[in-house]
């Protein structure tokens, strides 16, 4: 390859490597492309009438939930709190109190209440805690970046 000559070159980092800057960068992502991933097939942020996403770090008298969510089909809540490297054993706690205040604040008879944990690495305590919950009832997942460069110019840009 030449100096200068990149237009067959494609850089990219394992999707591994990498993870928010900040924990307010992954929250915004979520919320700003929600629709795109996985969970907006099912799931859409708690609306209320004139705030369309005020399951956005939804205030409670018990913390801070940083997203909560309602099945498109099904009478479930999803109290989602999102860590940007690790997650430990604490975060089950934390999930676990801000289901008690959805049971117990919003959600109506028959409606159930799940957690989820979003991080980019979690330990194995928490994997344990999670387990004796039930994976039914909180939910682990790790999230992946992936950051692209390709080479455009104005004959590429029809």
């Amino acid at each position: 390859m030449q100096e200068n000559d990149y237009s067959d070159m494609e850089i990219a980092m394992a999707p591994s490597e990498q993870s928010f800057g900040l924990e307010r960068h992954l929250h915004e992502f979520l919320r700003d492309n929600w629709e795109l991933t996985e969970l907006g097939q099912e799931w859409e942020i708690y609306s209320e009438p004139g705030d369309d996403i005020a399951g956005y770090e939804y205030p409670t008298d018990v913390g801070r939930i940083d997203i909560l969510a309602r099945h498109k089909h099904r009478p479930e809540w999803l109290v989602i709190e999102l860590k940007r490297n690790q997650s430990t054993d604490q975060t089950v706690g934390q999930v676990l109190r801000y289901m008690g205040w959805v049971s117990r604040n919003l959600a109506e008879k028959g409606e159930s209440v799940r957690g989820m944990i979003i991080s980019r690495t979690v330990d194995k305590a928490l994997l344990y805690a999670v387990e004796v919950v039930g994976n039914d009832r909180i939910s682990v997942m790790q999230y992946e970046v992936q950051f692209r460069l390709k080479e455009t110019n104005l004959d590429q840009q029809g």
